[in-house]
């Protein structure tokens, strides 16, 4: 992806971090909620994301993976717009099951099914690598507050926060290095 929007620039990807998402329940999971598959039972309700979003598209993905139409899932079409108004709609019983972040499930204190982990990296151009205001960004991102803090959130893996994951060298005749 980095390769294909660079083109034919040079640029370092840094990790920010890594988190879960999942399927959110009530505390107790009542529904007894286990697979993706479940979300299609007769009786479950669940809340969904707005198209373009993540969760939605992680949705989607698993469903279609199972086999399943998205029309065979009651609430589908039931839309709410970030991850706080999908464990709100948990929390309060609109709904028995929406996908979000685990962080977001501990913040509700709902309980979380993983289904996926996504990576977050930051792409900085190499050219901009030495810039002060980047070495800046790059130091705020290791320092052990901003660890702990992703960390008491819940959810984030931050064992690569603030590494260097990968580089990307300039294309040269059509071809990357």
């Amino acid at each position: 992806f980095v390769h294909r929007v660079l083109k034919d620039k040079a640029a370092v990807l840094i990790n920010l971090g890594v988190w879960e998402e999942g399927i959110l329940v009530q505390p107790g999971n009542p529904k007894r909620l286990k697979t993706i598959a479940d979300l299609a039972q007769p009786g479950v309700t669940i809340v969904n994301r707005e198209q373009g979003s993540g969760s939605r598209e992680l949705l989607e993905r698993k469903l279609q993976e199972e086999k399943i139409s998205f029309t065979a899932v009651q609430g589908f079409d039931q839309i709410v717009n970030g991850h706080q108004d999908v464990a709100l709609a948990v929390a309060t019983g609109k709904a028995d099951a929406g996908v979000s972040s685990a962080s977001i499930a501990t913040a509700f204190g709902l309980e979380f099914i993983p289904l996926h982990q996504s990576r977050y990296d930051l792409v900085i151009l190499k050219q901009y690598l030495e810039e002060a205001p980047v070495q800046r960004l790059l130091g705020t991102l290791g320092h052990r507050q901003v660890i702990s803090q992703l960390q008491a959130l819940g959810g984030y893996d931050t064992s690569l926060t603030g590494e260097v994951v990968a580089t990307v060298e300039a294309a040269t005749n059509g071809k990357h290095n």
